[in-house]
């Protein structure tokens, strides 16, 4: 089975109405056939707020091509094994064209006609997400807000319940933007620690689930233990949940050794008697 790679993954851009943008993708073929292909472009629209898509199979108002001299969108060319081959993707934006985003996605698709083992069934589709944001303005104005910020329980063990906290950040307006935030921690007043959240995209009108950030990777938002007794606040922006840390399994362990020791005094003195 033939195995591609595309160069970008992601294309996020800013284009003004009437101007034009061109990237050049490469598209690498690590196996050891030769694999037939041909390329496409489809929009898009967010599903859910995990950031998932949802095909729409409507056509695009911009205007896309291949400004290669040999080749034009969506029509079959061979790359053979162990290499690669760059198309370069012009993107045309019309005067008139409103502002606002657009999301598509650039694949590359293996065509039936493949020279590959009949054995071969599912053909492959690889694609480039495009975000493109169509605006005349320099900077373009977006609002991104906290929204169902929680925890999974407000009381929590000092060493062995874990904490989590889920929430949304919700896109008021026309233009996606990448979430710059970070949940603080503070006990007393005192701020202890803070938790980045991971920039991931929000589009717009749109809401994603919270992540967080460790070694560049999206993980669970949570609180690392141990953490000492008392009364803790969370806070991303002005929204703040409380919670209370107690040493329960301390208390839980005490109160058990209290009972076994007062069950083997009593066994003690019975036997006595």
């Amino acid at each position: 089975m033939s195995n591609l790679s595309i160069t970008p993954s992601k294309l996020e851009i800013q284009i003004s109405p009437g101007a034009n943008y061109v990237q050049s993708y490469v598209i690498k073929n690590n196996s050891d056939q030769q694999v037939i292909l041909n390329s496409s472009i489809e929009s898009w629209i967010p599903q859910g707020s995990d950031g998932n898509v949802a095909y729409t199979n409507t056509n695009s108002d911009i205007n896309f091509s291949l400004s290669n001299s040999d080749l034009k969108l969506g029509q079959n060319f061979i790359i053979g094994p162990n290499q690669s081959k760059q198309l370069v993707l012009k993107i045309q934006v019309t005067p008139e064209l409103t502002s606002g985003d657009r999301y598509l996605t650039f694949f590359v698709n293996q065509s039936t006609n493949t020279s590959l083992s009949s054995n071969s069934t599912q053909l492959i589709k690889l694609g480039s997400h495009l975000l493109i944001t169509v605006t005349k303005s320099e900077i373009p104005v977006t609002k991104l807000i906290i929204n169902n910020f929680k925890t999974n329980t407000k009381f929590i063990d000092c060493f062995f319940s874990p904490l989590k906290f889920t929430g949304q950040v919700l896109n008021q307006s026309d233009y996606f933007d990448k979430i710059d935030k970070s949940i603080t921690i503070s006990k007393n007043d005192n701020e202890i620690t803070k938790i980045s959240i991971f920039p991931d995209n929000v589009l717009a009108h749109h809401s994603r689930n919270i992540r967080c950030l460790s070694n560049n990777l999206p993980v669970d938002c949570q609180l690392e233990k141990p953490l000492w007794p008392g009364f803790y606040q969370a806070t991303i922006d002005k929204q703040t949940i409380g919670f209370v840390v107690m040493p329960y399994s301390i208390i839980i362990i005490f109160i058990l050794f209290t009972v076994l020791a007062k069950v083997l005094i009593d066994i003690y003195k019975y036997r006595k008697l």
